[in-house]
């Protein structure tokens, strides 16, 4: 065994070999004792300075490395809550059938990672609580600090109970912004969020928590008390407006007034991943059959169909124009009414105001139908581009071109009665809004 190029017997020789250095005697009058004393103690005053200062070099780039390392777990555990909410979303018909899908559940508004009846609690209204991790089928996420996750839900988007309409325009409550006061970009037509996840973060000044506990989060089993403990900014539970939220601090060094750190999902966010379902298309095609047929029943001439027309549309030009009436005016039963009532934002009816069948319907290979009624069904808004829809306000959902193209948003606004468009609702590419109309004829 070789240790720096010598052997170690060789390097023992000649160690022992070595001849011993004579021993200083020092001077009767002790001034090589204290000149000694003297240097010692420079040395220690050095070694100690040095220490210190390196002590707080290396204080101060631990804590930021525990800074970093701190908002990277607190970024990775609001990423998989997030992915959970959309994931509940887009599978909510599987464990809520006949329900339809895009409900997200209510928070914890206890401590047990679950929601208890009433934690959403009315109507359209906004709620926060505790992230209700086994509800969403995750383990108990924590923030870098230790602290579990909280979270808010838009009342437009809740599933207990629920909204009178649900689908890919509604709005959220949300207005998100950075520490400066900045928007943040949120996938949805309004700019607002209809979830947001938070990680606390430490504790700052005035707020009081509890030492985290192993198998359960802080704070008491009341998260309308220990809120103000836990969020740095006012929610004001219960609001049917819209709230603003801020970012934290995203980086370790940034001193910013508040360190909750966000992760949000947008209306757009649950559709587009709904849309890569390869069962999304004939979900809302079957909306619309169901919607076509009690339509058509309705305007039947031997079900006082004149009567019921004129109650429900305005005549323009030769037709008779409506939006879709409740699913109670078009006579569905109770259970069956809610999934019409989520989408029938999306449809308008025309029938012919002469009980002939006046409607000509043009589809892609040139086929012409002739139909007494049609039921059209305006598909995903148009996002960008010169023709970009919005359908935020009342005034905006009233006009046909915001959610028709061509001249079947005109003819539907003035009663000329020829329109175009596919029978059946598809979806061409799962990456993009499907915005083609549908237009389907009623005999």
């Amino acid at each position: 065994m070789s240790v720096s190029g010598l052997s170690l017997p060789e390097r023992t020789r000649k160690h022992l070999h070595r001849r011993p250095r004579p021993t200083r005697r020092p001077r009767a009058d002790g001034s090589d004792a204290g000149r000694s004393h003297g240097q010692a103690l420079s040395a220690a005053l050095l070694l100690a300075a040095v220490l210190a200062a390196g002590t707080m070099l290396a204080g101060g780039a631990l804590r930021t490395r525990a800074e970093a390392i701190a908002h990277a777990r607190s970024l990775e555990a609001l990423a998989q809550a997030r992915n959970a909410l959309i994931g509940y979303a887009i599978s909510y018909e599987e464990r809520h059938p006949g329900e339809g899908y895009g409900f997200l559940p209510c928070p914890d508004r206890g401590n047990e990672g679950s929601t208890p009846i009433g934690a959403c609690g009315a109507r359209d209204t906004a709620a926060i609580g505790r992230l209700p991790w086994r509800t969403l089928g995750l383990p108990e996420l924590r923030d870098g600090w230790g602290e579990c996750l909280w979270y808010a839900v838009s009342g437009s988007a809740k599933h207990n109970p629920k909204p009178l309409a649900l689908n890919w325009d509604s709005r959220g409550q949300f207005a998100l912004e950075d520490a400066g006061g900045a928007p943040l970009p949120v996938a949805a037509p309004d700019g607002r969020a209809i979830a947001v996840v938070f990680a606390p973060g430490r504790a700052r000044s005035g707020q009081l928590r509890p030492p985290a506990r192993p198998f359960r989060c802080s704070g008491s089993d009341a998260a309308s008390e220990d809120l103000p403990h836990y969020l740095d900014h006012p929610f004001a539970v219960g609001d049917t407006g819209s709230q603003r939220l801020a970012q934290g601090a995203l980086r370790p060094d940034d001193a910013s007034a508040t360190n909750d750190l966000l992760a949000w999902v947008g209306i757009d966010d649950v559709f587009d991943a709904l849309r890569r379902r390869h069962d999304h298309a004939g979900h809302i095609d079957a909306l619309i059959d169901r919607a076509a047929a009690a339509l058509s029943a309705r305007l039947d001439p031997a079900n006082g169909g004149e009567t019921w027309r004129t109650a429900h549309g305005v005549a323009r030009g030769a037709l008779v124009i409506g939006g879709l009436p409740t699913a109670e005016a078009l006579g569905l039963p109770a259970g069956a009414r809610p999934p019409i009532d989520h989408w029938r934002d999306q449809m308008r009816f025309a029938a012919c105001a002469d009980g002939t069948a006046c409607i000509a319907v043009s589809r892609e290979n040139g086929d012409v139908t002739h139909c007494h009624a049609i039921l059209a069904f305006g598909g995903e808004r148009i996002r960008g581009g010169t023709g970009a829809q919005q359908r935020l306000d009342e005034t905006q959902r009233a006009d046909p071109a915001q959610y028709f193209e061509g001249h079947n948003a005109l003819h539907l606004a003035t009663g000329s009665p020829t329109f175009d468009g596919a029978a059946r609702f598809s979806v061409a590419d799962r990456t993009q809004p499907a915005t083609a109309d549908v237009i389907r004829c009623l005999p």
